[in-house]
């Protein structure tokens, strides 16, 4: 093989690797813009949707392996493609062997080969086409290509070129893989950790006994394919819940969704500014749509964080926000409104900029009028209300908010755990549960929310 050609070769996959790295770039930036509530140019439909193949448990537990998402770790791959074709061509130059580093080209694109089906075999599990990974796919058979077929081959060259293939891929790794933790890629996006909402599609595929509510997996099924490290969580999650012991509750419910005879009864206190709670809110929201209907019930209450209006919380002086108070009074007055469930979700949605005259907005813009609003936070009425909510939540040991309690047992605040509780029907020995790891101890931080 002519010098020349094999010049044309490492030019070629300099290229093809700086592509590759591009595409990378891409995705991975795509994954961040995805894991911040926005949308992807991917998330084309149910079929054709990178979105679920980046949030599959194959994928995630990659991520918590490496500390990197797969589109990370394609940067790497391209970036290695990228170093060791500038050593070739650098060592050609010079008149130096270039037999490790055309060897090493060939061991890592067959690297590449080897993950493009592994990869594939595990989006083909998903059930939809992921585009952008159909990109990589087409790039890496090319750098395959190019590299058995365009670079010289040398016999005894192997231990050499796969010790500065290593080489190359750890440095290469370490310098995508500290800027990349310092990133913190955030977490998935509200119920991205829930299955799938189920259509009138799957249940007429069964055989007729399933509703069109019906749950689209078995617990079994669904704690065996969340991640490992939420396995071990639901697991710590679900001893903790055991210990508790089950208080009757303090206080009729003021406003509930769902039946009052649900096997599983939610009761959830927040606080309008605690970051958490925000989190909470929103997986509930997607929670209520994925469960059987009438298995679960929701009764929201308030415990804001100042001693202005909760007597539990010390003051912070009179010049201090009241946005807590009146968020807090705000969703007590909509109890009665058709759009209580909207509305206080708006509010939520609305933390980072949420001020007094914002919560006034927001409450104010469907069913109730500002001059009723305004009536109602004013009253003895309301003022009793939140006195009751705090009452109740005191009779629970906790530091923060959110506070989640079900069927009278203090619960995490996690919308995977919740969900498993519903689909056992509220029983915490069910069988499926014993798929799960044994427990470890937890932080009574974690179990007692966020003081914020």
């Amino acid at each position: 093989m002519s010098s020349k050609s094999s010049s044309k070769a490492a030019v070629a996959l300099l290229v093809l690797g700086v592509a590759a790295s591009a595409l990378s770039i891409f995705q991975w930036s795509q994954l961040l813009t995805l894991r911040a509530g926005g949308s992807t140019v991917c998330g084309v439909s149910d079929t054709v949707n990178c979105e679920t193949v980046w949030n599959s448990p194959f994928a995630t537990r990659l991520h918590e392996l490496f500390g990197i998402p797969v589109a990370g770790l394609g940067l790497v791959w391209g970036l290695t493609v990228v170093a060791l074709s500038a050593v070739f061509l650098a060592r050609e130059r010079s008149g130096k062997s270039v037999a490790p580093a055309s060897q090493g080209l060939k061991l890592t694109a067959l690297a590449g080969v080897v993950s493009v089906f592994v990869f594939a075999f595990a989006s083909y599990q998903t059930g939809v086409v992921c585009p952008t990974c159909l990109g990589t796919y087409a790039l890496v058979a090319l750098i395959a290509g190019v590299a058995f077929k365009g670079l010289p081959s040398v016999a005894g060259e192997w231990g050499p070129a796969l010790g500065w293939t290593v080489g190359a891929t750890v440095l290469v790794f370490v310098a995508v893989a500290l800027p990349g933790r310092s990133l913190s890629t955030p977490a998935p996006k509200a119920g991205a950790l829930l299955p799938p909402a189920p259509t009138e599609a799957t249940a007429s595929a069964t055989t007729g006994a399933a509703s069109a509510n019906s749950s689209p997996a078995s617990l079994e099924a669904y704690l065996k394919g969340l991640p490992l490290d939420q396995q071990q969580f639901i697991s710590n999650a679900l001893a903790m819940y055991r210990r508790d012991t089950p208080k009757p509750a303090a206080a009729p419910a003021r406003r509930l969704y769902g039946p009052a005879t649900a096997p599983v009864k939610i009761v959830e206190w927040t606080d309008s500014k605690c970051p958490h709670c925000k989190s909470l809110v929103e997986e509930l929201a997607v929670l209520k749509k994925r469960v059987p209907e009438g298995k679960l019930s929701l009764e929201a209450r308030q415990f804001p964080l100042d001693g202005a209006c909760n007597p539990a919380m010390q003051r912070r002086g009179p010049d201090a926000p009241t946005v807590r108070c009146v968020a807090a009074k705000a969703q007590i007055c909509l109890e009665g409104a058709s759009d209580f469930w909207e509305l206080r979700e708006k509010l939520f949605a609305a933390q980072a900029v949420l001020d007094t005259e914002r919560v006034m907005e927001i409450a104010s813009s469907g069913s109730m009028s500002r001059s009723q609003l305004e009536s109602c936070l004013a009253s003895a009425d309301t003022a009793a209300k939140l006195q009751e909510d705090s009452s109740y939540a005191l009779r629970y040991h906790f530091t923060g908010t959110p506070l989640v309690v079900v069927n009278g047992r203090q619960a995490m605040p996690s919308a995977p755990f919740l969900y498993a509780l519903v689909m056992a029907e509220g029983n915490p020995s069910a069988p499926a549960f014993d798929v799960l790891p044994p427990p470890r101890a937890m932080p009574m931080d974690d179990h007692a929310g966020h003081n914020h």
